[in-house]
């Protein structure tokens, strides 16, 4: 069924603007990235997400990781190192025996989020994870991070970061790599650093 899925939702793409990748639609407008897919878990149920470009780019400057501002939009929502976030609208769909009756749907969903500006432009990121019915707060602290610093919120964004080392925040999710400007140990290789530890190298840095 997903790869049939996946066929006819390239063939409603073409000319939309959107991008159709596997069960995801992706368009990128202006400084934001738009997403609509299945929810995790609950594959009769679509997903509207969106972000600001800055947040992924300044988490690869965070983690020292080059060249993923290049890849397709798709990549920001699939990535492994690309930052959460919550969905800010859903819909359940009718399911159907035809993939490109549901490939309508989805198009169709996408098409009305888009037509919404205030929906995704310029969210408040902390109401956003508030509402979200499954409440996993857990999950989008290094988002919340990215999100303060491009505010101008450099104080918040370390505050989190020193709360999560203390064990003071619930954060069962991190992503991790080295810091290239330490000097190697004396084994010649630098330890793995979390992203909250990463956040604050970069902060004093820049």
């Amino acid at each position: 069924m997903r790869d049939k899925l996946s066929s006819a939702l390239r063939a409603s793409a073409k000319g939309s603007g959107w991008t159709a990748r596997r069960d995801l639609l992706t368009r990128r407008v202006d400084n934001s990235v738009l997403a609509i897919h299945p929810r995790r878990g609950a594959p009769d149920i679509f997903e509207f997400r969106a972000k600001p470009l800055a947040w992924d780019d300044l988490l690869w400057s965070t983690l020292q990781i080059d060249g993923n501002e290049k890849l397709p939009a798709s990549f920001r929502f699939t990535g492994a190192f690309t930052c959460d976030t919550p969905a800010l609208d859903h819909m359940d769909f009718v399911r159907t025996s035809s993939p490109e009756a549901l490939a309508s749907q989805m198009l169709s969903f996408a098409r009305n989020c888009h037509g919404k500006p205030a929906l995704w432009k310029d969210y408040d990121l902390n109401d956003v994870i508030a509402a979200e019915p499954r409440h996993e707060p857990y999950r989008y602290h290094q988002t919340c991070v990215l999100d303060r610093i491009c505010a101008g919120g450099r104080q918040a964004a370390q505050m989190i970061c020193s709360d999560v080392l203390a064990g003071a925040l619930d954060c069962r999710i991190t992503l991790s790599a080295i810091d290239k400007q330490m000097p190697l140990d004396a084994t010649g290789r630098r330890p793995s650093l979390n992203f909250f530890e990463l956040a604050k190298i970069w902060l004093s840095r820049n």
